[in-house]
């Protein structure tokens, strides 16, 4: 008995070391270095420094052109056709516990603006997707090799969680969004790049304007509630073809979440309902872009796809009135900076507030990131910063307050083709919330990190050597 009870001891120790080690192996302590003093700042901020002096200008006439494609799959059972569009096992992305899409409550689409001033060409794109996957970001350039460059493209997306996934793979983005599935990549690729060949075949002399206005009852503060800061504007871009046909552009900072768990069918969420109105009273192509989506969810009357609508038309009649009040202008300021982002260690999981997972475990769960785009469009006083995360709607007023007093409408939006997360501010990094502890994944500095960034691009747009 007595060797026994040595064995087990041995064993009993040996198991505590193990698990000791593999604690210290899993896990490191949350790296609160002040991101001034890091080597990827320095080396992002040289980066920027660059852009800024090699930024793209040019003022003239204006010609813009406009399409769009329908992107809903067709959902069969069997002799599933991805050269038809034809899928089966299609995720909803959005939800961890989303389901398979069996059916379309509303079709979904991928919508384009494009613009040319004196020979300067750039493209606007939004789909109604979760997000725009950097697999179909990657698939677009190179399918686009020798007619338009990446850096001329301005992705975004409404971020529906009802619709298409499968675009992303890895444990997180399986987790959100299905099994990866290369079809379904191949296919939305090829959608988007005919999308974005009919838009610059649309192109003709068109007319620009912008405006926003406050729309308070429809989006709330998400991590502290009715005491929190809100970025509650809707931005209103606007351009009126010479012939007739125009495009209206709307970016706001409420999540698509309204189309929950509950549903089973593709659908464009509140966005859709926006779109869709503002084109049946009289708007030829109405695109929808998410805001500072960070920290901000939506609220409205009633349930379900009823308050969906209620929500996406209530910001189509706002956009209407921005619309009846604005002043075109066809000669137009172009100006595009476009820069790459460093980034600190994956700080992924927060399990307390001194300990997250190792960043070599987290680097095993996340998608494979080839680039981190940072772009930046001017069109007259319009400055537009497309954003490879979800930034917190505080943050977004902060920036929006300072280039109002630079004279300047900003428009922050979000899923340019890369994703890093949620970015909130520092003061709520060790609060208890999804945002916090499951999707801030880079640390409590990251937020006055790429804020400083933001703040930079804005103003290197704004001083013009035109």
């Amino acid at each position: 008995m007595k060797k026994w009870g040595k064995v087990s001891l041995k064993i009993m120790v040996g198991l505590l070391l193990l698990l000791a080690l593999i604690f210290l192996f899993a896990t490191a302590t949350i790296d609160t270095t002040p991101y001034f003093e890091t080597t990827y700042y320095h080396n992002t901020i040289a980066k920027m420094e660059v852009a800024a002096k090699n930024k793209i200008e040019s003022k003239g006439p204006l010609l813009a052109g406009f399409a769009k494609v329908n992107i809903t799959p067709t959902i069969v059972e069997k002799n599933p056709n991805s050269e038809k569009g034809e899928f089966s096992g299609i995720k909803l992305a959005g939800y961890g516990d989303g389901k398979l899409a069996k059916g379309v409550h509303d079709s979904i689409y991928a919508k384009a603006i494009a613009l040319e001033v004196r020979q300067k060409e750039v493209v606007i794109i939004s789909a109604d997707l979760l997000l725009m996957p950097e697999p179909i970001v990657l698939a677009v350039a190179e399918k686009l090799k020798g007619i338009i460059a990446r850096d001329q493209l301005l992705f975004g997306a409404t971020h529906t969680h009802s619709s298409i996934g499968n675009c992303l793979p890895s444990y997180v983005g399986e987790s959100f969004g299905g099994e990866y599935q290369p079809e379904m990549v191949a296919w939305l690729s090829d959608k988007i790049v005919t999308l974005i060949k009919k838009a610059l075949a649309d192109k003709q002399p068109a007319q620009f304007s912008s405006g926003d206005i406050r729309v308070p009852n429809l989006v709330k503060n998400r991590i502290i509630g009715e005491s929190g800061r809100l970025n509650d504007r809707l931005d209103v871009l606007s351009f009126k073809q010479d012939s007739g046909k125009s495009a209206t552009i709307g970016v706001y900072s409420a999540h698509a979440t309204v189309i929950g768990t509950f549903n089973d069918e593709f659908s464009g969420d509140y966005p859709g309902y926006f779109q869709r109105h503002l084109e049946a009273n009289g708007t030829d192509y109405a695109l929808f872009f998410a805001g500072t989506v960070g920290s901000h969810s939506n609220k409205g009357e009633g349930e379900k796809f009823e308050k969906a609508k209620y929500i996406g038309e209530a910001l189509a009649d706002s956009a209407q009135v921005i619309l009846h009040g604005l002043e075109y202008h066809a000669v137009l300021q172009l100006s595009t900076i476009n820069t790459e982002l460093e980034i600190p260690k994956l700080q992924f999981f927060k399990i307390s507030d001194r300990l997250r997972l190792s960043p070599f475990l987290g680097k095993q769960l996340m998608p494979k990131i080839a680039s981190i785009p940072l772009q930046g469009l001017k069109l007259n006083q319009l400055v537009w910063i497309t954003l490879p995360y979800e930034l917190s709607g505080e943050y977004g007023l902060d920036l929006k307050n300072a280039m109002k007093t630079a004279n300047h409408q900003l428009v922050l939006s979000s899923f340019n083709g890369q994703y890093l997360g949620y970015i909130i501010p520092t003061k709520y990094y060790y609060f208890d919330t999804y945002e916090a502890a499951l999707m801030g994944w880079y640390g409590p500095s990251m937020g006055d990190y790429l804020m400083e960034l933001n703040f930079k691009m804005a103003n290197a747009l704004i001083h013009t050597n035109l």
